[in-house]
């Protein structure tokens, strides 16, 4: 080999080295970019965090035009030895901030105030969190407006996640799981099913290392959250039924027609579906003033202005519901730090978001797939991806009854093995001297766990900060309760 030929060699690879060193760079760059001022964070939120904190955008589609806005929390402690957890809330149209601010993250808010706390329960403890806005126009996330629809959703939320990969490649190898709740039951799988799709045609190294799903209180079957099932909500009947928010006679009543009434909006279902509002929040309320969302909860009604709060006593979110506040949500920190300019300069917020709201009111026509995400559950099973189902029990949005309903039709129809039956779970007691409490409720199928959580409504995070770590953990960790 001649020595011509031996420098040409060397100087091509001294070339590609060049440039491979010039793209990482510029790649820590662009990251160190989303990097959040620490000093600045800890003066606006009068709080003491000092780990670190990313805000930025996510290519959401390929020619770059559609932005999600993301929030990422390394762990502080250890952070590449620990997994990472997507993040997502629901609506359909509602911003995942409201998990990294008041359920999950590492400072939430005190409730009914817009001031911070820190969280000793934060799930940044044991993983890496990730916050993404999704779809176009929720949250600070922007993109070409016009029809969009679960499908869509999930094709951007992959992107968004491919994205963001090729940026914290560090992160990339680390066991994966998504989190969320309400709508993100649908969210969730469907997003798990791109996943799938996408990790077929990969290397094994190159793969996102999607381990699980754990979903709170999500929309799953199709007598839960689609358009045929808001008319009469059946399992929301038998919750209130159970207990004992409406009369024994119209508990009968709803009962006896329930196989008739699915997808029925007029006659008598109509008829019975408006009793229930009445007796349960009264009669020709001009606000509402029951919560849905915990029916033992309070009723926050904080609405800035240009806000509206729905009034909608019953169901999910309507993708095209002129309001962008759920009924009752507590919301003053969201809206006091959100809408701030300083806020907003803090976390890199572009002129082309929209002024931030908790629910977006320009989702434009979003199209609700009649199947749910119910369908999907055995292709991801089958792809030994584990499921965790989690449900606060006094939720009567997407309720235990309807959880239950669906998990025993899965377990039947997949013929899922009981790998342990139904029995409680427990907390430590607050005091020494006491045994440890009651938490709830716990069903292990093969592949599949459904956990109750006593006592806490729809954002199981919000209302049972402790609880929500412990079992967590113990489903990262693949451990059963005892």
């Amino acid at each position: 080999m001649s020595t011509q030929y031996q420098k040409q060699r060397m100087n091509k690879f001294v070339l590609f080295l060049s440039v491979l060193s010039i793209s990482l760079c510029l790649q820590a760059l662009d990251d160190e970019a989303d990097l959040v001022d620490k000093n600045e964070l800890n003066r606006l939120f009068n709080i003491n965090y000092d780990g670190k904190v990313y805000s930025g955008y996510l290519k959401a589609n390929t020619e770059g035009t559609a932005q999600f806005h993301y929030m990422f929390y390394p762990a502080p402690v250890d952070a590449l030895n620990k997994p990472v957890i997507l993040w997502l809330n629901g609506g359909p149209g509602c911003s995942s901030l409201q998990g990294a601010f008041n359920e999950n993250g590492p400072f939430v808010f005190k409730a009914g105030t817009a001031e911070f706390e820190m969280n000793q329960f934060s799930w940044t403890n044991f993983a890496n969190m990730l916050y993404i806005e999704s779809p176009i126009t929720v949250g600070f996330s922007y993109g070409p407006q016009g029809d969009q629809s679960d499908e869509s959703t999930a094709k951007y939320n992959i992107n968004a996640l491919v994205d963001f990969f090729s940026r914290f490649t560090e992160y990339k190898k680390l066991p994966f799981f998504i989190s969320g709740e309400s709508y993100a039951g649908i969210y969730i799988p469907t997003l798990a099913n791109e996943i799938i799709d996408y990790n077929a045609g990969l290397a094994a190294d190159s793969r996102i290392n999607l381990q699980g799903l754990a979903i709170g209180n999500g929309c799953t079957d199709p007598t839960e959250c689609t358009d045929d099932a808001d008319p009469f909500q059946i399992h929301v009947y038998k919750f209130y039924g159970r207990h004992n928010f409406i009369s024994e006679e119209l508990y009968e009543q709803i009962l006896t027609v329930q196989n008739d009434c699915y997808g029925v909006k007029d006659g008598q279902c109509k008829e019975l579906a408006d009793k229930v509002e009445v007796e349960v929040s009264g009669k020709e309320q001009d606000q509402i003033k029951f919560n849905p969302y915990n029916i033992y909860g309070y009723c926050f009604t904080y609405t800035p202005e240009g806000s509206k709060m729905s009034q909608k006593f019953g169901g999910m979110r309507s993708p095209n519901e002129d309001s962008d506040i759920p009924p009752c949500a507590d919301v003053q920190g969201l809206y006091h730090h959100l809408r701030s300019a300083e806020v907003r300069n803090l976390l890199k917020i572009r002129q082309q978001s929209a002024q931030w709201a908790v629910c977006s009111r320009t989702l434009g026509n979003y199209h609700v797939n009649p199947k749910g995400s119910y369908y999907l559950y055995q292709k991801i099973l089958k792809n030994q991806i584990r499921i965790l189902k989690f449900s606060g029990d006094v939720d009567a949005v997407v309720p235990l009854t309807g959880t239950m309903y669906w998990v025993d039709k899965l377990q039947k129809e997949l013929y899922l093995a009981t790998l342990k039956p139904w029995r409680p779970w427990f907390v430590h007691a607050q005091r020494d001297v006491d045994p440890d409490q009651n938490a709830g409720y716990v069903l292990d199928l093969d592949g599949l766990t459904l956990l109750t959580i006593r006592n806490a409504g729809h954002m199981v995070p919000l209302d049972k900060r402790e609880e929500s770590e412990i079992f967590m953990q113990k489903f990262i960790k693949d451990e059963l309760f005892p």
